[in-house]
C-alpha cells in the first residue's frame, strides 16, 4: 500500500451521476452509525453538496455516508459521485483519513478502533503513519500495538508515511547492509540503502567498517562528549594541528569560485565561517554562559553538531557512490 497521498490522489475528478439504491455503506469508521441531527441538517440545505467518494469495486461510499443519508431523506433518486480505485482495505484507510479531515469530526473512540483495524491489516505500517491518518497520537498506535498478541506484528521492519520500509532498530538495519553487501559485493551504497532502510551514509560506514576490522556496529560516543572533551584525548599540538588544517581548507573553499559567485555559496561561506570562529574561541563563549543558561545551550550545540555529522556523512556518501559508479562504468568499458 502506497503513502495516504497517493491514496488521496488515486481519487478520480470525473463527476458521474449514479442511481442512489446503489449505493452502499459499510466504510465508515463511526461506531454508532449517522447522526441524525446532521443528518437532517443536510437534508434542509438549500445548496448543492460535495460528490460522494465511492469504492468503484463495491460501490460503498467511501467518504459521504451523511449526505447520502441526507440525499434519501430528500428523495433523490441520482447522485453526483467520484470514484476510487483500490483494494478493500485501501478504500477504509482512505475513508478514516477523509472523515478525519474534514465533515463531522470523528470521536477518540472512532479514531481508535479505526487504527486498531488498520493495525489488524497492516500491521507493518509504522506508529506514525496509522497516527497520521486516524488522527490520533504515535503513542496510541503503540499502545494498541503492545496490547496485540499477533506475533505477525514482531516484524524487523516498518513501512513510513514516506512509503519506505525502515528497520525498527539501527543495528538490524546495519546487519542488513552488511548482508547484502556480503551476497553482492558490487552493488552500490544507494541500491543497499534502499533495500536495507538505512541512510546512504550509514551504508557507507557499514562498508568502512567491514574493510577495515569487519564489524557493523557504530563506535559508540557518550552523548555528552563535546568538542572540548573530543580535544582533551589527545595533545594540544594534535588539536592545534586539526584546526589549522581546518584553516587550510577553509581558505580554500573561500577562493573557490563556484561558492564565492553563488548566492547559496556565499550563504554557505559565511555559515562554516562562522562555525570556525566559535571553534577557535571555545574558551570565552563557555565562560559567557550563565549556569541556568547551560542546558538550553547544550540542547543548542548538540543539534547543531549533528547537523554538521550528518552533513558530512552525506558528502561523504556522495563522494562515494560517485567513485563507485564511476570504476563500474569502467569495468563496463573495459567487458
Amino acid at each position: 500500500m502506497g503513502r495516504i497521498d497517493d491514496l488521496i490522489a488515486r481519487i478520480g475528478a470525473q463527476i458521474d451521476w449514479v442511481a442512489a439504491d446503489v449505493l452502499k455503506d459499510g466504510l465508515s469508521p463511526r461506531l454508532d452509525g449517522l447522526t441524525a441531527t446532521h443528518v437532517q441538517h443536510l437534508a434542509e440545505l438549500d445548496q448543492d453538496l460535495p460528490p460522494l467518494v465511492v469504492h468503484r469495486a463495491t460501490m460503498r461510499v467511501v467518504d459521504g455516508a451523511h449526505r447520502l443519508a441526507a440525499a434519501r431523506k430528500r428523495d433523490l433518486t441520482q447522485l453526483p459521485v467520484v470514484y476510487f480505485d483500490g483494494t478493500d482495505d485501501e478504500a477504509f484507510v482512505l475513508a478514516v483519513r477523509l472523515n478525519v479531515v474534514h465533515g463531522k469530526a470523528l470521536r477518540p473512540r472512532d479514531r481508535s478502533a479505526a487504527a486498531r483495524r488498520i493495525l489488524q491489516a497492516q500491521p507493518e505500517w509504522s506508529d506514525r503513519w496509522i497516527a497520521s491518518v486516524c488522527g490520533v497520537a504515535p503513542r496510541t498506535v503503540a499502545a494498541l500495538r503492545g496490547a496485540s498478541a499477533d506475533d505477525g506484528q514482531r516484524a524487523h521492519t516498518r513501512v513510513g508515511r514516506d512509503g519506505r520500509r525502515h528497520p525498527l532498530s539501527a543495528e538490524q538495519g546495519r546487519r542488513s547492509a552488511a548482508e547484502i553487501m556480503r551476497d553482492e559485493p558490487g552493488i552500490s551504497l544507494r541500491q543497499v540503502a534502499q533495500r536495507a532502510g538505512v541512510s546512504v551514509g550509514t551504508a557507507l560506514d557499514v562498508r568502512r567498517r567491514m574493510l577495515t576490522d569487519g564489524s557493523v556496529a557504530p563506535t559508540r560516543v557518550q552523548p555528552t562528549a563535546s568538542l572540548r572533551a573530543v580535544q582533551r584525548w589527545s595533545t594540544p599540538d594534535d588539536a592545534q594541528r586539526r584546526l589549522q588544517a581546518v584553516r587550510d581548507h577553509l581558505e580554500w573553499l573561500t577562493r573557490e569560485p563556484s561558492l564565492r559567485y553563488s548566492d547559496r555559496g556565499r550563504a554557505l561561506l559565511r555559515l562554516v565561517s562562522m562555525t570556525f570562529t566559535f571553534l577557535d574561541n571555545s574558551g570565552p563563549v563557555m565562560s559567557a554562559v550563565p549556569d541556568h543558561c547551560r542546558p538550553s545551550l547544550q540542547t543548542v550545540a548538540r543539534s547543531c553538531a549533528l547537523s554538521w555529522l550528518a552533513l558530512a556523512e552525506q558528502l561523504e556518501a556522495a563522494e562515494e557512490a560517485q567513485a563507485a559508479e564511476s570504476r563500474l562504468g569502467g569495468a563496463a568499458r573495459a567487458a
